[in-house]
């Protein structure tokens, strides 16, 4: 698997991300530490190097992961227009969107059944 590279805009909102690791520490990694301080390679990069990261924070922010890690299996939603990784291949809404149109859905059924439209 090749390393991501980042955008400037991506890597600043990877930047707010890092301090959500649980290995961040005033800008040092606890997991590099050996002793000696070590600075965290991820806040510093605009490749994806940790592995820890890539792993367990990113995928908190589900937009930033598809943008990064799914590259060619990330859609934009029909509803909103975010980055989202389809679980399956037809899908055309998030989640999010996809709850609210499926409301929106069984509204109209229901009013359609009752004779109200």
């Amino acid at each position: 698997m090749s390393i991501p590279r980042l955008d400037y805009k991506q890597y600043r909102k990877m930047r707010k991300l890092v301090h959500k690791c649980c290995n961040y520490d005033d800008g040092n990694c606890i997991a590099l530490d050996d002793g000696e301080t070590c600075v965290c390679v991820q806040s510093i990069s605009y490749s994806l190097l940790c592995k820890w990261f890539r792993a367990a924070v990113l995928p908190l922010d589900g937009t930033m992961y598809a943008e990064v890690m799914e590259r060619g299996n990330a859609k934009r939603c029909a509803g909103c227009g975010e980055l989202f990784t389809p679980p399956k291949h037809n899908s055309l809404y998030c989640s999010g969107c996809a709850a609210k149109r499926a409301r929106q859905s069984k509204r109209e059924w229901a009013r359609r059944k009752r004779g109200y439209v």
